[in-house]
């Protein structure tokens, strides 16, 4: 998804299109990548560095459905933060796969749980889910044995 050879800004001028263009620092800022970090290869970049550059590279992409898995593994509380505010301003779907309550907060409307071999279908938040089934903590869930 990443190119090593580019640098971050070219990483998103190279997928950004129309007006989205000229927001581009901005965007990149709200990431937390600004004035010389633009000119850095993707090569010498952090693992949170190069999750945060491919979350910008992601939410750029003209798609309406977005399915991630652990999106906050090897990301600080700062970067986090940046991507749930992001995530939670996204037109499309979001298909969120994490055991981070915190972040799950305020983004999910509706939680599939996998038990005994079947789906089930929850129309409600993670926080009502967990508060219904009584469990403290997503980790928990793996005691229940679903």
């Amino acid at each position: 998804m990443l190119d090593n050879n580019l640098t971050i800004w070219q990483t998103v001028d190279e997928v950004a299109e129309g007006d989205v263009r000229t927001q581009l620092k901005n965007i990149l800022g709200r990431f937390m990548f600004s004035g010389d970090d633009l000119e850095k290869k993707v090569s010498v970049l952090s693992g949170g560095e190069k999750t945060r550059l491919a979350m910008v590279k992601l939410l750029l992409e003209p798609v309406n459905l977005l399915i991630l898995d652990e999106p906050t593994n090897h990301l600080d509380i700062k970067s986090k933060d940046v991507l749930k505010e992001a995530l939670s301003t996204y037109d499309g779907t979001l298909i969120l796969v994490s055991h981070d309550r915190d972040f799950l907060q305020g983004l999910s409307e509706k939680v599939f749980e996998f038990k005994d071999q079947r789906v089930i279908e929850h129309f409600e938040t993670i926080d009502a889910f967990l508060e219904r089934n009584r469990i403290k903590n997503i980790a928990d869930i793996n005691l229940m044995g679903g």
